[in-house]
């Protein structure tokens, strides 16, 4: 029979944590105390390089804690940066739920995570519960495009399988899918000239750019693919035709093909417009020209049915009366970039809700049950391990 949770020592670290402000590239505050209580636990603790390639704080946090039976270590990962406003953040706690003062988020997002790894982690020590060596991450500037992940000492990690905890989802729902994304800046240059002058011997970017967004497919695409154009500028003056027009958008979906296609569909839209359109000014022909600029702001996340740990998972709910929901997420986390270097990390939801407001909140009971079911899952894959061994 597994210890129970201590619930009171978690909703006081969860709290102790929210007080510390730690927005992106901010978190080396958190990162301090982090470090303090990890060691007090026996971890083998170190900030990777990441803090100086993304000009913040502090690298993210790599806590290494010995198993009780030998095998391949597990990962547990959650991100130490929030969304502001989060200065002075004030944790109310009321019945089932804790709140801000409702001037700060809460910073549940993903704090709660953390709190779900300590008191898990504590509890294997304390009651001596077998278990696999465990490799802990906390990550910086998550809420930067993933910055933090990113730039992961990846070489220094043996895990190849673990947990995430940084989902808003009810707590039997388990990301196991997640898109990846393209982010695009786009440039079209056409030619200035005096509207009232000479408007002819002009190419209005304005205009080719109009043309360009009436023939792309934006928004649900299908079931696995969205896109949007989030961004425009453009012009100079009301009497000038307009030279420049400035673009950015993203596509993203849970089908790399898909997301290829995609993102060569609103280029293409933008190459026909630009190539549509020339004037003449005396002997020399103007034509319009465009620059497409692709970034992969993240990979996808897919977690196969017959994974280990979404098995060990999957059981862990049924011990616990629950029913494992795999569910697609529409956004990116720590997740999507560790399955991209190879390393398959299920995403648990935590009872954070309405994250990224001032509204924020963090239900209890699955605070409580996410870290019930790591227990579980850490335990199962010791049994793992100790059988295959």
């Amino acid at each position: 029979m597994l210890p129970a949770i201590n619930e009171k020592r978690m909703v006081q670290l969860f709290c102790e944590l929210a007080r510390i402000t730690s927005l992106p590239g901010k978190e080396g505050a958190v990162a301090r105390r982090l470090s303090v209580l990890l060691k007090f636990m026996g971890a083998e603790v170190r900030a990777d390089d990441a803090g100086r390639k993304t000009g913040g704080e502090t690298g993210n946090l790599i806590a290494r804690f010995p198993g009780t039976v030998h095998g391949e270590p597990f990962l547990l990962c959650a991100h130490m940066d929030t969304v502001g406003p989060a200065d002075n953040v004030r944790p109310v706690v009321r019945g089932d739920r804790v709140t801000s003062d409702g001037t700060t988020v809460l910073g549940a997002d993903c704090k709660a995570g953390i709190a779900v790894i300590l008191e898990t982690v504590r509890l294997l020590q304390e009651n001596r519960v077998p278990h696999p060596p465990i490799e802990a991450v906390f990550t910086v500037s998550e809420e930067m495009a993933l910055l933090g992940a990113k730039y992961l000492d990846y070489g220094s990690l043996r895990s190849r399988c673990g947990l995430i905890f940084d989902s808003e989802q009810p707590i039997e729902n388990v990301v196991v899918s997640a898109p990846a994304a393209d982010k695009m800046d786009i440039r079209v240059y056409g030619a200035a000239a005096h509207s009232g002058m000479a408007p002819e011997k002009g190419i209005s970017a304005i205009k080719v750019v109009s043309d360009a967004l009436s023939r792309m497919k934006l928004g649900r695409i299908d079931g696995e693919t969205t896109a949007n154009i989030g961004f425009i500028s453009g012009g100079n003056a009301i009497n000038i035709v307009p030279p420049l027009v400035e673009l950015s958008g993203e596509a993203r979906s849970h089908d790399p093909a898909k997301l290829k296609r995609q993102t060569r569909h609103m280029e293409d839209c933008v190459k026909k417009a630009v190539r549509k359109v020339r004037v003449r000014d005396g002997a020399r022909t103007i034509v319009p020209r465009y620059e497409f600029l692709v970034e992969r702001k993240f990979p996808n996340l897919r977690i196969e049915k017959t994974s280990q740990v979404l098995a060990l998972v999957a059981a862990a709910m049924r011990e616990e009366g629950l029913k494992m929901k795999p569910s697609p997420s529409g956004g990116g986390t720590d997740s999507n970039i560790l399955y991209g270097h190879g390393i398959k990390a299920p995403v648990l939801a935590t009872g954070m809700r309405d994250v990224h407001t001032t509204g924020e909140y963090l239900d209890l009971r699955d605070f409580f049950a996410c870290a019930r079911l790591t227990l579980r899952v850490l335990e199962g894959w010791a049994r793992l391990e100790n059988a295959g061994n």
